[in-house]
């Protein structure tokens, strides 16, 4: 009985999930076939004997004995002939269809099933993995149904039998309005608490950047900026100085706009260690995933990694960097800014030089955009492991033990506490 409830439980999930179900075996006159059981509990359906079926096995079995433990099926049901090497019947309940095991029937089965779909619009589906509940999606949910206007089923279904419970959310349509509900759906859900996410930066993220700077002044002017860089350089030219932070996580965001925009395939980043801490590893290997980053690692000192890189790489004269002012050593940049006579030469691109701490912070989370997890337990400033700690101004006075997140700062100008 256990077997037969797991069976109809599975079933019914999968039912729910997806627009057609194909089950494989278990549909023989014996004591162990119980597929049709399983779908008649799975519908709360009574197992009945089907006389049409009984007149079909009865003329391809003449004689037997036990013919009629063939045609006792879930009812109400229909019926479907496959006609292939050997004629033979199949029933489907609801979306459920119950075909042989055997491939020698399984498969001309599903061909004659998926040749009578063709006819139908294909449907796409896709699905996308939150550690949230059901109740926290609602709102975000019911407004995307609403804006979708039926184009697209949209389901939410609890999965609570993993270690970490999460909510599977499905989408089910067409291919191209599935694409762009999961684009648009992917820009409002909290990406921090997406599993598995392996969706890339689109042209979709790319409008959304571009349609905003038109009211955000300092936004544009880091795109122009990052424009006039492409204009200067060609792109195997130009590499960005990515370390995992913050605003090197913004200038990373804004220069795929651009690389995006310009058809750009994909971008160099150096990535110079020291003592990192392994969220920061984590956060890179992601980001270099989401973006189609070619990462390029070296160890510090930043000017020996620096030599090193040109060294390898003659043909680069640009560095996209994530400097803003009163960071150290800031005092003196542009926009664009060539390095000190004594270090590699190469032109230093500014972009987000004059963006304050709440700019950072709120086109990061105003955009969904995800950025490393150090930054909600505590920490506001991220360098090595030896010389970075939590921010002591964001101890949360309900919790001593606790710490909150970095964009809940209010003396911005204490951005750098917990860096030594």
């Amino acid at each position: 009985m256990l077997k037969i409830d797991e069976i109809a439980k599975e079933i019914n999930n999968a039912s729910k999930q997806y627009s057609i179900v194909f089950t494989s075996g278990g549909v023989g006159p014996t004591h162990d076939d119980i597929t049709y059981k399983a779908v008649a509990k799975a519908f709360e359906l009574k197992l009945e004997l089907n006389q049409e079926l009984l007149n079909i096995y009865t003329q391809l079995i003449p004689g037997q004995y036990d013919i009629k433990r063939l045609a006792l099926v879930p009812s109400p049901c229909e019926i479907i002939n496959i006609d292939s090497t050997e004629t033979f019947p199949v029933i489907y309940v609801k979306n459920v269809y119950m075909l042989p095991g055997s491939p020698k029937y399984f498969k001309p089965a599903t061909d004659t099933i998926i040749s009578r779909l063709k006819g139908c619009v294909p449907l796409h589906f896709e699905y996308i993995d939150i550690e949230l509940n059901e109740l926290a999606l609602i709102n975000i949910l019911d407004k995307q149904i609403k804006r979708l206007n039926d184009k697209v089923k949209i389901g939410s279904y609890p999965q609570l039998e993993s270690q970490t419970p999460f909510t599977r959310i499905t989408l089910e349509g067409t291919k191209e309005t599935v694409a762009e509900a999961k684009e648009q759906l992917l820009y409002v859900l909290p990406i921090q608490k997406i599993i598995n996410l392996k969706h890339k930066f689109s042209r979709f993220q790319m409008n959304v950047i571009l349609e905003n700077s038109k009211n955000e002044a300092h936004v544009k002017c880091s795109l122009d900026i990052l424009n006039e860089c492409y204009e200067r350089y060609s792109p195997d030219e130009i590499f960005i100085s990515f370390n995992g932070g913050k605003d090197c996580t913004v200038v990373l965001h804004l220069a795929a706009t651009i690389a995006k925009l310009r058809n750009i395939s994909s971008l160099l980043c150096l990535y110079i260690t020291d003592d990192s801490f392994l969220e920061v590893e984590t956060f890179v290997e992601s980001a270099a995933q989401y973006y189609g980053l070619k990462i390029i690692r070296m160890q510090q000192p930043m000017r020996s990694a620096l030599s090193a890189l040109l060294k390898e790489n003659h043909n680069l004269k640009a560095s996209i960097m994530g400097i803003r002012r009163g960071d150290p050593g800031s005092e003196n940049l542009q926009a664009f800014t060539p390095t000190d006579p004594d270090w590699p030469q190469l032109m230093r691109v500014n972009p987000i030089l004059h963006w304050s701490y709440n700019q950072v912070w709120t086109f990061l989370l105003k955009h969904n955009i995800a950025y490393c997890s150090l930054y909600d337990q505590g920490y506001t400033s991220i360098g090595n492991k030896n010389t970075t700690t939590r921010n002591p101004l964001l101890k949360d006075p309900n919790n001593p033990t606790s710490y909150l997140p970095a964009y809940t700062l209010i003396d911005k100008s204490a951005e750098r506490e917990g860096r030594t």
